[in-house]
């Protein structure tokens, strides 16, 4: 395939066959001019723009709001930290594990049922729909303390604030989360409605309970600020997982060898789960504000200036990780990827999503003997090239 000069081009292999082609010139280039925006590419610039805490903060389409209304990614610290703590007191390690057997029987009624249709080891199934896509919203519903039976509304809304956060960047303008959506901000605003009806010794230990409870800079966080920042964990922690776990079982079904093998030896499921975030990050790009005059190697930047930091550029450059295009899960730095981030601001959702890759892939050893692509599918991508999933998957599953 040719390679052509937009490095966020919807189309994976176009895209990454230019960011490579611009990496090789440099590891950071402007974008608009010398004085950017700029493009960070290689594993070390990626590294620096998302370690570099006091340099490089905010994120895509929140310059200019007030505190109140930026989600944890906008928002820089000493702020951030404390929000972040809240976020750590719901999705940590810790945490997440608690519903870990929740997900292990979801994982296993969804996939015992999508194997049991006549059609599965024949025609093929839709994987997406069937299996990848109740799992991480049901998962985040679960840990809000939201009703599970509204989850399948998620996607719906998070396509939605997708799509105006994209349209908002591209004319230079900021968004609140709480605006992008109004349907899904009315449906958070009613479930602190009913929190707030009950008296505090019976609210659950929950999501929702400590957003209203932990205190941020010395005060409770404001309605709208606990609104944003639901919104936010549970856009971002169904969207992410669902286009990590659908990228990974495309890739498992054009390897039946490495599958072969998964089947022999479990404990290879983690560090395949590793490669695949590394070589399909789901969220392809980041946006920075540089907060003051600093360089990343031999580029200098501006306070005021705009980096975009590209994930996917940063995993596949060959200095770390020889052959990056390929699907190894044997390399022994493999979890050193960048899809999580880097530093201190590396994402606090890493481990539940983490979690719900794992309890999805071993369900689908514990039943599926084989799976392939099924006959006339088409991987069709993100309609942008921020982001990258399957909007559909159709396999072939044989039972076992």
């Amino acid at each position: 395939m040719s390679t052509v000069s937009n490095p966020f081009d919807p189309d994976p292999e176009t895209r990454m066959a230019t960011l490579a082609a611009m990496r090789q010139r440099c590891p950071v280039q402007p974008m608009g001019g010398d004085r950017g925006p700029y493009l960070a590419l290689s594993f070390d610039a990626v590294a620096a723009g998302l370690r570099r805490i006091d340099d490089f903060g905010g994120s895509a389409g929140q310059s200019g709001l007030p505190e109140e209304r930026k989600t944890i990614a906008g928002i820089l610290e000493p702020r951030h930290g404390q929000i972040r703590r809240v976020f750590n007191n719901v999705v940590a390690f810790h945490k997440s594990q608690a519903i870990e057997p929740y997900l292990q029987q979801l994982a296993t009624q969804l996939i015992a049922s999508l194997v049991a249709r006549p059609e599965a080891a024949t025609v093929g199934v839709d994987v997406m729909k069937g299996f990848v896509e109740p799992i991480p919203p049901r998962a985040m519903a679960r840990l809000a303390g939201f009703p599970e039976a509204d989850a399948n509304r998620y996607y719906e809304w998070g396509n939605a604030c997708g799509e105006a956060f994209a349209k908002a960047v591209a004319d230079n303008q900021s968004l609140c989360m709480a605006d992008a959506v109004p349907d899904f901000t009315r449906y958070v605003d009613e479930r602190i409605n009913e929190r707030l009806a009950v008296p505090r010794d019976d609210w659950p230990n929950d999501a929702l309970s400590r957003f209203l409870t932990l205190p941020v800079e010395g005060e409770p966080l404001s309605r709208e600020s606990i609104c944003v920042q639901v919104l936010f964990m549970i856009g971002a922690g169904s969207e992410t997982t669902r286009n990590h776990l659908g990228n990974l079982l495309y890739r498992l079904a054009t390897r039946p060898d490495l599958y072969a093998r998964l089947r022999a030896d479990r404990s290879l499921v983690d560090a395949t789960i590793e490669e695949s975030l590394r070589l399909d990050a789901p969220a392809q790009f980041l946006v920075r504000d540089v907060l003051h005059d600093t360089e990343v190697g031999d580029t200098a930047m501006h306070q005021g200036e705009k980096v975009i930091i590209s994930i996917s550029a940063g995993n596949h450059d060959p200095a770390v990780f020889p052959e990056p295009a390929d699907f190894d899960p044997d390399r022994s730095n493999g979890r050193d990827h960048l899809t999580f981030g880097h530093g201190p601001h590396i994402c606090p959702g890493a481990a539940l999503a983490r979690l719900e890759s794992r309890v999805a892939m071993h369900a689908l050893l514990d039943h599926v003997a084989e799976l392939s692509i099924a006959e006339g599918y088409e991987f069709v991508h993100a309609s942008t090239g921020m982001m990258h999933g399957p909007r559909e998957l159709f396999l072939r599953l044989v039972a076992g």
